[in-house]
């Protein structure tokens, strides 16, 4: 067991205590996957942890994943074996090739680290018969995300940040340095003797989060409040009880007006729902969509609005269509959700784009066109998956927007060859019913620009030696 040194170290073990014990993260005889990367605040997570061990009673399983981003990533994960080996912790060392994962799909580096780290982690904690997973989110962390979410124009669930405990998959995700700054952390493996090893990627401001955490913040606790991060961190906590309120009322309400849950329908009481404020009724309408169709969808407000609209009303006969095959509808005392037309055979389209400006789908779906010269931070706008920049230069003009043909092939962002489109919507698991739907960007040889939403093709992508960039969007009903 590791002893804590030093009066800091006494606090602060103190408080990590407090925070396990208010959000109930550990219970005797725990067993827990870390995630250590041997930065300093994995490094100190799996300290406190470890000083807990004998009195929680707890089992513990260390590990690391080789990134294969640098060339010191080697080095680390044995460093992290070596400290595993020297508690006897058992380690498990995972290498992949993230990099390459990047070129194949197309993600960002944040994206594709995250995805291939929360994959493993599950493969091990199903191996293990581990259901509880450690992770080294500290205050600042939490503070940033929320500023992170806030510029994408977050809900409340974004403004909550990161949670304590997280349950995906049946797996729970544990956050227990979530109340201790990153300040904090560094003077505690000082005063431990901790020699954590640093990601230098996490100075470098070409990273949205980055730029938050070593320019934003900082300007706004000099400018504005000093205290900020305690500000925004209290804020997250406040707002996370409601959302969890308003989670288990929701719920609540669910179960009381449920009439029927198939796979393709879901019923419930129109009369009971009429009943209830504006924001359960659109929570209870999200839920119930996400119940049917397996995911979560962004509905826009003008979506709510009209849904709100038809309950409220609650006329027998009308409905809405939303996102494609879904519809809800009202029958006597019945609001029903139901998925229909499976299966039905989407006609061909091809229709020609304005080069620049606004081309409306029949479905009033709106692609928009800028040709802008070339700038440095063009990357920083490509934020979003309804947006796509070209080269274009690279591009035979006219451009027309059509759904899939027998025998389509592209090559997709950071793949060497070519692939059907066919393919492709099999390796992502796209549903039979969205494929034909899917919109594509082709230009006048024929040449697929972009898969609307999903991928673009690598021959078209923007280089050092663009002189122009050919910005597409796509804009559904309701949009900003």
């Amino acid at each position: 067991m590791i002893r804590v040194k030093g009066g800091l170290g006494l606090k602060l073990i103190a408080r990590f205590k407090e925070y396990i014990k208010e959000y109930d993260l550990l219970k005797n005889g725990d067993s827990l996957i870390i995630g250590v990367s041997g930065g300093p605040d994995s490094l100190t997570l799996f300290h406190l942890l470890n000083s807990l061990k004998k009195e929680y009673n707890l089992y513990l399983v260390v590990f690391h994943l080789n990134h294969m981003f640098r060339k010191e990533a080697s080095a680390e994960a044995e460093y992290v074996r070596g400290i595993a080996k020297r508690y006897e912790i058992k380690a498990i060392i995972e290498e992949y090739d993230v990099p390459a994962y990047i070129q194949k799909e197309g993600l960002s580096p944040e994206e594709a680290a995250r995805k291939v780290r929360f994959n493993l982690l599950k493969k091990w904690a199903g191996k293990l018969d581990i259901k509880k997973v450690a992770l080294a989110h500290n205050k600042d962390d939490l503070v940033e995300t929320v500023f992170l979410n806030i510029t994408r124009g977050s809900g409340l669930q974004g403004l909550t940040g990161i949670n304590p405990l997280t349950e995906i998959d049946g797996i729970n995700f544990i956050h227990p340095l979530l109340d201790i700054y990153r300040e904090e952390i560094e003077n505690y493996c000082q005063e431990n003797n901790l020699k954590p090893v640093y990601d230098q990627t996490n100075n470098e401001v070409i990273y949205t989060r980055n730029k938050l955490r070593h320019k934003v913040i900082p300007y706004l606790e000099k400018e504005i409040n000093p205290r900020l991060k305690g500000a925004v961190s209290r804020m997250a906590a406040h707002l996370r009880s409601v959302e969890n309120f308003l989670s288990r009322i929701t719920q609540e309400k669910l179960a009381e007006i449920l009439l029927e849950n198939n796979k393709h329908r879901i019923v419930l009481s129109l009369s009971a729902i009429q009943k209830e404020e504006q924001l359960i009724r659109r929570r209870l309408v999200k839920g119930v969509i996400g119940l049917l169709r397996g995911d979560v969808i962004d509905l826009y407000t003008v979506h709510y609005k009209a849904i709100d609209k038809l309950i409220c009303a609650g006329e027998t006969g009308k409905k809405i269509p939303i996102k494609e095959e879904l519809q809800i509808r009202i029958s006597y005392d019945k609001l029903i959700f139901e998925i229909k037309n499976r299966g039905k055979k989407v006609s061909s389209y091809n229709k020609r784009l304005t080069v620049p400006g606004e081309t409306l789908l029949s479905n009033k779906v709106v692609i928009k066109t800028w040709i802008i010269p070339f700038y440095n931070d063009w990357q920083q706008d490509a934020f979003s998956q309804d947006i796509c920049f070209c080269d274009y230069n690279k591009i035979d003009l006219p451009l027309f927007v059509r759904n899939r043909r027998n025998g389509d092939r592209f090559k997709p962002l950071g793949m060497k060859g070519e692939k059907k489109i066919k393919d492709f919507y099999i390796d992502e698991k796209v549903p039979l019913n969205k494929r034909d739907k899917t919109p594509i960007i082709v230009d006048n040889k024929d040449r697929v620009l972009w898969i609307v939403g999903m991928r673009m093709d690598d021959r078209f992508k923007v280089s050092p030696d663009t002189a122009n960039i050919l910005k597409i969007g796509i804009k559904y009903p309701g949009g900003d």
